[in-house]
């Protein structure tokens, strides 16, 4: 099995047993704290199972519908669950000053206590673990996966807070802990939603990686300027186009291998650089005919 999915599979199961010992523990208890969490973790096995819907996608070859490839589906997939994870931030949100003017009541018992501190300790297992697969196989879905749980994992300590409140007889605390809880996910919602939004969207990579790709166009030999340089993100791959001048007087075969001496050396410089338009130009050309591309 490919390794991507193979991750994408093991979230899944983990999140089945997180969802299941959260909610019977919240069931027992009546925490909102716990309630929330486990609400996450709910969350959390919709977005595993888009991740594994959306890396597959992303593993299709580029065909004549898609023809840079389907690596955006990756990105889609993670900002869906991170879309998801801000509604139920909102929810907890809600929930907490409901229960802070209309009351509560709440049960804690040794095995509770146990029970989360168990859970606390697989969602940082699987987030190292996630997490690491995620930066070896370069993907940005396995690596919002792996926020998931280290969201989880951090939200946990407001549940620890929330149900640790309980147990020494100050029950508000769990409405606290709640609330603590749904600010961690709208923060992290926010930085990952801008994150694979700006891939969507074709924004720009960033400038240092595109510097350091127009000079490894200007080390080229053959090569006097560069400009029009720009590239956009597709998963974790960059596509670059650009434009290149040369001498007037060589030949077109040998502007083509100039040409194609520079999209190697950026493909070598940056593995990640999937595709390299270039466009040549004869040094002193008409101004006028760069009109056409971007500066």
């Amino acid at each position: 099995m490919e390794p991507k999915l193979k991750v994408a599979l093991v979230s899944i199961l983990a999140n089945v047993g997180l969802v299941s010992v959260e909610f019977a523990i919240a069931w027992v208890t009546g925490s909102l704290a716990v309630l929330a969490d486990a609400f996450h973790s709910g969350v959390d096995l919709i977005g595993s199972i888009l991740v594994l819907s959306g890396i597959w996608m992303a593993l299709r070859v580029a065909d004549r519908t898609h023809a840079y490839g389907y690596h955006r589906y990756e990105n889609a997939a993670a900002l869906i669950q991170f879309v998801l994870i801000a509604i139920i931030g909102v929810t907890v949100m809600y929930e907490a000053v409901r229960r802070s003017f209309f009351g509560f009541s709440v049960t804690v018992s040794n095995l509770v206590l146990g029970a989360v501190v168990a859970t606390i300790v697989l969602d940082l297992l699987l987030f190292r673990y996630i997490a690491r697969k995620g930066r070896i196989l370069q993907s940005s879905a396995l690596q919002a996966d792996a926020y998931q749980f280290g969201t989880d994992s951090i939200a946990k300590v407001g549940v620890l807070v929330g149900i640790g409140g309980v147990y020494v007889g100050v029950p508000f605390l769990d409405i606290l802990g709640a609330g603590a809880i749904a600010i961690a996910f709208l923060s992290i919602a926010f930085l990952m939603v801008r994150k694979n939004l700006r891939v969507l969207v074709d924004a720009s990579p960033p400038q240092q990686l595109l510097q350091t790709l127009a000079d490894t166009a200007l080390a080229i030999q053959g090569v006097t300027e560069v400009h029009s340089l720009r590239g956009r993100m597709s998963g974790a791959q960059i596509f670059v186009d650009l434009v290149v001048h040369v001498a007037p007087d060589i030949s077109l075969e040998a502007a083509h291998a100039i040409a194609h001496a520079v999209e190697r050396a950026m493909q070598e410089k940056l593995p990640n650089v999937a595709e390299v338009i270039v466009h040549t130009e004869p040094v002193h050309h008409e101004p006028q005919l760069d009109e056409s591309h971007p500066p």
